[in-house]
Parts: C-alpha cells; sequence; structure tokens
C-alpha cells in the first residue's frame, strides 16, 4: 500500500531500506538536525535493532514510520509520528529527507502533506506538532508552506555549532488545515 503525492510515494520501511537509511543518519549535518543528542555514529546491527523492535509493534499509537521515496522508487527518508496522544488526539511528527540530492526541492514538503493528512483524515487527529531547531532554515521553510506555526521557543535549547540556538515548537490544528486549502484528495493506495 502507499499513499501517494506529486514527487514522492509514502510506503512501509522495508529491511532493505536500512543500509540507505544508516548511511543518510551518518551525514553529520542529516545528524545535527534531527535531534539534540550527541552525533554519534550508527551501524547497520544498531538500526537493524531499532527495525526489529519497530515491526513487532502493533499499536500505531506508541508512534509508526513511513518510507520515503521517489516517484522512479528510490528510498530517500522517513517519516512518522513520534508520539500520539489518544485523549488529546495529538500527534508529534519527525522528518528527513537524507539523499542530499532531493533536499530543497519539495520532497520533503509532499511527504508531509501527505503525512499530516494521513494524520488528520485517517487517525482523526487535532492538532499535528513538531519540534525544529532554529538553524534548520530549510525545514521550517517547508514546514510553513504546509501550514505549520509557531506555537512557541524554547530559548538557547541546543548547543551546536559551538553556541545556543533556540527550538521552535510548530503545530497545525486540523480546522487550519482544512480553513487554508491545503487539504488534498484522499491518498492513492496502488
Amino acid at each position: 500500500m502507499y499513499f501517494c503525492g506529486e514527487k514522492v510515494n509514502l510506503r512501509a520501511i522495508k529491511e532493505s531500506d536500512l543500509k540507505l537509511c544508516v548511511e543518510y543518519l551518518n551525514d553529520l549535518e542529516i545528524k545535527l538536525n534531527l535531534d539534540d543528542d550527541p552525533p554519534m555514529p550508527l551501524n547497520e546491527d544498531m538500526e537493524k535493532e531499532w527495525y526489529n523492535e519497530y515491526i513487532k509493534r502493533k499499536d500505531i499509537y506508541k508512534g509508526f514510520n513511513f518510507a520515503i521515496e521517489t516517484k522512479e522508487g528510490k528510498f530517500i527518508g522517513t517519516c512518522g509520528a513520534n508520539e500520539i496522544a489518544p485523549k488529546n488526539r495529538v500527534a508529534t511528527i519527525g522528518i528527513f529527507i537524507g539523499d542530499r540530492e532531493f533536499l530543497g526541492k519539495g520532497y520533503g514538503t509532499d511527504a508531509l502533506r501527505l503525512l499530516i493528512n494521513f494524520l488528520f483524515k485517517e487517525i482523526n487527529i487535532n492538532k499535528v506538532a513538531l519540534n525544529v531547531f532554529s538553524f534548520n532554515e530549510r525545514a521550517i521553510k517547508s514546514y510553513q508552506k504546509c501550514g505549520f506555526k509557531i506555537d512557541a521557543v524554547g530559548r538557547e535549547a541546543i548547543f551546536r555549532f559551538g553556541k545556543y540556538h533556540d527550538e521552535y515548537h510548530m503545530s497545525i490544528l486540523k480546522e487550519e488545515y482544512q480553513e487554508g486549502c491545503l487539504e488534498m484528495e484522499r491518498p492513492v493506495n496502488v
């Protein structure tokens, strides 16, 4: 099953994706934008361990991930919900494009639109939230294109590149998504 956008498809992560995923996550620029942990190298065994635990999960509310692939079938990154609060109908998401060839060209924005459409229409989420570091300007522009707004600023929340940076807490509400003409047709299953 695929969810199809203009530039990308979202599908299940496969074990065959793990080798490229490790390569992408060991790219220092990619790694420094993803979380506030020190940028430690990742190996295939570590990624396989994560994958084996991930495929055992049956509860979507504990988080889920999609592989992002180009229309030509090339795996270029992942996106998904890191956590879902069922009572409050809030999903906290994450996304990354790891293949540098596809950065800044709208692939991440297309994947993000598919993801938030899925969350609002299929999971009945009311609010989709994310966190982004202030120095990740490319990601912030993508999030804003999709209708996300800054809710709060965590001042000097992360130490990178020898100094402290802010972290933005951004979100979009289901009502804003629908009113903002961002709503897409039901994703096509192929």
